[in-house]
């Protein structure tokens, strides 16, 4: 609480020391033929944790952490469309039970004064739709559950290395690339990557009024073999084809997201797939209550011998976002069921409570925690689907143009099968956090 209030008052402060030119003072500076533009952000987040952490659930221990993110980027843009754009990102995490020895090469709290960004772009060349994209960058598309930064991770859960083709056009544009995903290195230079390529083609149509529509083919592939499966160790190729679509009518809003998955893990053929619905529903212009529904699936496997392999592999994108604010579950056999409400009071403030209730899709495979990594498994699936029920409380109020704030209580009931399979007992979670932006 007195963290919380500690954020509280440093927003309320920042809001009469932050000028309102403060953004102008730093953008379109002349320099040369070009102009260049200097932002940042500061992120400060309290979290407390019980019976859970990061690496685990049902520790039996409460647990303190506070985060800091600093973030500064240089942008310099050139006549003719050409862009020039680099960000370096500090990372660090203090008051923990846990250090960063617990984690291996790669931690997800600490980062410590890297190159998180560092590309050229370069659009619609000698007034074509071509354009090139190269270097290291963010890539994100739709509402981030194909791909996505994953931002609420004080390192960030993913960046490439990676190059563009930009296809840009009146009715659609096409963006298809190969790509490395960075491994964030805890304190050392981040200049080694996950053992595997990505090459994909991610298709936006533009015509459609009010509506969004787009298209993907995402091939993941490892050459070597490494994949190691039930049937053994062997190359992965995954291939994921789908579709994401959102729009609105009056006051109803609708989206939905499905992924289809084939190819090869170690031994075993691959058959899975993803998909989500959700609606929403405003009542009223006052405080703006909104209604909404979500359903989330991804396909388990149902049986370890038979050679066929339909775990969905959860493709790049947002966990926390989607499935339970306590990061306790991935896009991997999984059926999430979410129903929520928010009110807007002020237009800058939103509240929202929603409630998940969680189920394996598939008893005898795994329950894959937030990293993807199995938390819990009973091959036999005698210990039956019932993950349990998480409520979720959020507040968020954008206190000045450079100033938001966030705060949060949750809370976790297992159910069944995870009272079946380990040490259980509800868990919770709470967070403060102030974010400076310009």
């Amino acid at each position: 609480m007195m963290f919380l209030f500690l954020v509280l008052w440093c927003g309320v402060s920042a809001q009469h020391a932050l000028g309102d030119n403060t953004e102008s003072l730093l953008k379109g500076i002349g320099l040369g033929s070009g102009k260049l533009n200097l932002g940042g952000s500061l992120r400060l987040r309290y979290e407390y944790f019980d019976n859970y952490n990061i690496k685990a659930y049902g520790n039996d221990k409460s647990d303190t952490i506070l985060l800091s993110r600093l973030r500064v980027n240089v942008g310099y843009t050139l006549p003719l469309r050409t862009k020039i754009f680099v960000q370096l990102q500090d990372a660090r995490f203090f008051f923990s039970d846990l250090e960063s020895s617990d984690f291996g090469p790669s931690c997800p709290y600490e980062n410590e004064f890297d190159l998180r960004q560092a590309f050229g772009e370069i659009r619609k060349i000698a007034e074509t739709p071509m354009g090139f994209k190269i270097g290291r960058q963010v890539i994100k598309y739709g509402d981030y559950r194909i791909f996505g930064p994953g931002d609420w991770g004080n390192v960030g859960r993913y960046t490439w290395d990676a190059g563009k083709v930009l296809i840009e056009t009146p009715s659609f544009n096409v963006d298809v690339f190969a790509a490395n995903r960075v491994l964030y290195l805890k304190n050392r230079f981040d200049d080694e990557h996950f053992p595997y390529h990505v090459f994909a083609a991610y298709g936006r149509i533009e015509s459609i009024p009010r509506n969004k529509f787009d298209l993907f083919y995402i091939i993941k592939q490892n050459s070597d073999e490494v994949a190691r499966g039930p049937a053994g160790v062997g190359k992965l190729l995954v291939n994921t084809a789908g579709f994401y679509g959102k729009g609105s009518w009056k006051r109803l809003d609708y989206g939905g997201t499905f992924a289809y998955q084939f190819g090869d893990y170690s031994q075993d053929s691959i058959g899975a797939f993803g998909f989500n619905v959700e609606a929403g529903y405003t009542v009223c212009e006052r405080w703006k209550p909104r209604l909404a529904f979500s359903l989330s699936y991804a396909s388990g496997d149902k049986s370890p011998d038979d050679h066929s392999y339909g775990t969905f592999d959860g493709v790049f994108g947002a966990v926390d976002k989607y499935y339970g604010r306590m990061n306790l579950f991935s896009w991997m056999n999984l059926v999430d069921v979410q129903v929520g409400v928010s009110v807007k009071p002020i237009k800058p403030m939103k509240l929202s409570l929603d409630f998940h209730r969680f189920q394996l899709a598939q008893a005898r495979d795994a329950w894959y925690y937030c990293t993807g990594k199995k938390m819990r498994w009973d091959p036999t699936g005698a210990s039956g689907r019932d993950l349990g029920d998480e409520i979720d409380l959020i507040w968020k109020y954008r206190a000045h143009r450079h100033v938001t704030l966030m705060a949060g209580c949750c809370a976790f009931f297992p159910g069944n099968f995870i009272q079946s399979t380990g040490p259980a007992g509800n868990a919770y979670w709470a967070f403060g956090q102030v974010e400076f932006k310009i």
